[in-house]
């Protein structure tokens, strides 16, 4: 419904209409005049991260394409007519048209009486959820400019928030770091506690768009091994792994930075077409190796949502380019 909620406020009265706004902003947009008949009608919702990107761009207003992606109706309709016009009267048919489901209520009864019914909670990014190949530069003195890979599991807590647990192998220990990850639609930030150093660790994530193939940002703290201690930060991404095995084939440590050798640890986790794959384990490294710049150290939104646009195509049921 927040399609035809978007076309109405974009004034398109038919989806070829849509689909040539949303090629507007992205000439290879998957919103094509063959998913939009699915997507408008209600019959499939879009499952690549780039859809939700473009969506947001067609709007304007500064959303992100996670509030896009995960809001529910209402907030979707309340925020966009901050800047779009939408009169009441279209919206109040587009409601009648396509009626919300009544909540679920209990039977009529002296028990049922003192019964709540809970609805589900709408837990902001529960896409996030999964296992992730870790990758970051190392920030040994005696390991400089190589990559550290490691595993981190996202699994869904208590209310709305989420655990992490991350896990590394440096100089033949195994180090876990753990702990809550807070998602507000827009960031997913989390306290690690190192299990050796008892130090604690902040991951400051960019939420991401369905279906979350790639997330990144900054991990910061303390050099492990490391006599000053120093104080440090560096950019991370996190790969999905669509395989999830008990026990993979993934390296967990020190390695070079070299395409050639990311590629094959990305190789395990599921991801097809090798040509496309190494071009975007390649941006991946450039990615991460970026200057700062002016001295701050970011992890920018559109190269991080280039690379999940690249990694969508070549995803498990992703969509990928035509030769």
């Amino acid at each position: 419904m927040k399609l035809r909620l978007t076309s109405l406020a974009l004034g398109c009265s038919t989806s070829k209409e849509l689909c040539a706004r949303f090629a507007a902003v992205n000439p290879e947009t998957a919103f094509t005049v063959q998913n939009a008949y699915k997507w408008v009608r209600g019959k499939a919702t879009p499952r690549l991260s780039s859809v939700y990107d473009d969506w947001a761009r067609i709007l304007g207003g500064g959303l992100a394409a996670s509030f896009v992606a995960a809001s529910s109706f209402d907030e979707f309709a309340q925020t966009i007519r901050g800047h779009l016009p939408v009169p009441d009267a279209a919206l109040a048919k587009l409601r009648l048209d396509h009626p919300t489901p009544p909540p679920l209520t209990p039977p009529v009864g002296e028990a049922s009486a003192r019964t709540v019914v809970r609805q589900p909670s709408w837990r902001p990014n529960h896409w996030l959820a999964g296992c992730y190949l870790v990758i970051s530069l190392s920030w040994s003195q005696a390991e400089m400019g190589n990559l550290i890979l490691g595993r981190a599991e996202i699994t869904p807590a208590d209310g709305d928030d989420f655990a992490v647990r991350y896990t590394e192998s440096l100089f033949g220990q195994d180090i876990t770091m753990s702990g809550p990850m807070l998602c507000d639609g827009r960031t997913a930030q989390a306290a690690l506690r190192c299990s050796l150093s008892l130090r604690t660790y902040f991951l400051a994530l960019r939420a991401p768009s369905p279906p979350a193939n790639v997330v990144g940002g900054i991990l910061s703290g303390a050099a492990l091994h490391d006599f000053e201690a120093r104080s440090m930060a560096g950019r991370v991404v996190l790969i999905r792994d669509h395989l999830d095995r008990r026990d993979p084939p993934l390296r967990q440590g020190y390695l070079a930075a070299s395409p050639a050798l990311l590629d094959e640890q990305i190789g395990h986790l599921g991801y097809v077409d090798p040509p496309g794959r190494m071009a975007a384990t390649t941006q991946l490294l450039a990615l991460i190796q970026a200057t700062p710049v002016q001295g701050l150290l970011e992890m920018p939104p559109d190269a991080l949502g280039a690379l999940g646009l690249d990694f969508d195509r070549i995803a498990p049921g992703g969509t990928r380019a035509s030769p």
